[in-house]
């Protein structure tokens, strides 16, 4: 690695991709296990690449220094692909940086998490710069990100067929193009239901539940939409949004535009965009948080459960394509193209509206977008 690629990271705070450590300590079980846990954490939290730097104190940055002769690629490789399942990929380098050699860990970001330990079977990640074991919703939550689950197709066990709207369902089904007939093997092929092995029984997934169900949050309690109103006093303080996806969209977007439009010129399709990008990217496996809205005086805030990816390239936040089987059905669901259709250009009305800003924060899986409006009182 050169020595400039060094100099940025040594100026950078410890984080979930970033670990300084005094030295490399291999000689025991239990030090080669820690190694092992530490680069697991890594390679297990969100973003791109990872580095481990050793012959740094960890909270002072000072330079101290390794013996390049007992940092041995070899031995750390083995470690790594010996102790984590399924191995990260990892290189070795050794930099000297104003005269004292510093040992770097690159771990590469892959598609191939989560990784887990070998020897006990536990998920690490790090939270902050601290090492933490993975909990089950992280776990579900990566492996959908990878490919290897879909919380679409998850069957919810406590609700039957009769939990779902067939009126809707064929609606579907006829703007898709299928069968206007509602029957068993249609709604298994879509996705809509999935059938329990031993039993034969069928139960609806979740992502039928979201798009057709009856009453979703009796299965799914975190999926609402929840918004704080502190614009308009004429109007309640606290709305809950509840139903189907759409059903949510839609009576959120009748309560934010009855809350803002008698007060400010402030354009609703910027909100029903955000909005709509919101219930697709979020991730639905946290079921301790649900989205979230706050109308202020200065500025309306919608914080979603699901951080987002980096580019590593741009360093840059991106959407992750979760619940892309959502996005598909929502397509022909939204025949009124009101959410996920329209090619309006955001940046242009934010440009004449207000300002906009995004947040990410992995540690606590968030993504916030702020919109400061431009208050423009109406008459």
């Amino acid at each position: 690695m050169d020595t400039q690629k060094v100099l940025l990271l040594l100026s950078r705070d410890e984080g979930p991709k970033l670990d300084f450590k005094l030295k490399l300590n291999i000689e025991t079980e239990g030090s080669k296990k820690e190694l092992a846990k530490d680069i697991c954490a890594i390679a297990n939290s969100r973003g791109g690449r990872g580095y481990i730097l050793f012959g740094v104190e960890d909270k002072t940055k000072k330079l101290v220094g390794i013996n390049r002769h007992e940092f041995l690629e070899e031995q750390i490789q083995q470690i790594v692909s010996t102790r984590l399942d399924p191995p990260v990929p990892i290189s070795v380098s050794i930099a000297n940086i104003h005269g004292k050699d510093i040992g770097i860990i690159t771990i590469y970001n892959t598609d191939q998490k989560s990784h887990q330990m070998r020897e006990n079977g536990a998920f690490y990640t790090r939270r902050g710069s601290t090492t933490d074991i993975m909990h089950k919703e992280e776990i579900a939550s990566m492996l959908q990100e990878t490919g290897l689950l879909s919380y679409e197709l998850l069957p919810v066990v406590r609700a039957s067929k009769m939990d779902l709207d067939f009126d809707k369902i064929k609606k579907f089904l006829i703007k898709s193009g299928l069968s206007s007939e509602v029957d068993d093997s249609i709604l298994l092929n879509s996705g809509i239901i999935s059938m329990e092995k031993d039993s034969s029984e069928f139960h609806p997934t979740c992502g039928g539940i979201l798009l057709f169900g009856n009453q979703p949050q009796n299965f799914l309690p975190h999926s609402i939409i929840k918004i704080i109103n502190m614009i308009n006093n004429d109007l309640p303080r606290h709305f809950i949004a509840k139903g189907t996806i759409l059903d949510m969209l839609n009576d959120s977007i009748e309560f934010i535009k009855n809350c803002i439009n008698e007060i400010i010129d402030f354009p609703i399709e910027i909100m029903e965009d955000l909005l709509g990008k919101a219930v697709i990217h979020r991730d639905y496996f946290d079921i301790n948080n649900s989205i979230e809205i706050y109308l202020g005086n200065d500025k309306f805030e919608i914080t979603n459960p699901g951080a987002a990816g980096k580019n590593e390239i741009t360093n840059r936040n991106r959407y992750i394509r979760r619940n892309m089987w959502l996005y598909l059905k929502l397509l022909t669901i939204d025949i009124s193209n009101r959410y996920f259709h329209k090619s309006i250009n955001l940046s242009k009305l934010i440009k004449k509206y207000g300002k906009i800003k995004y947040f990410n924060i992995p540690s606590k899986n968030i993504f916030k977008v702020v919109i400061k409006p431009k208050l423009k009182i109406k008459k």
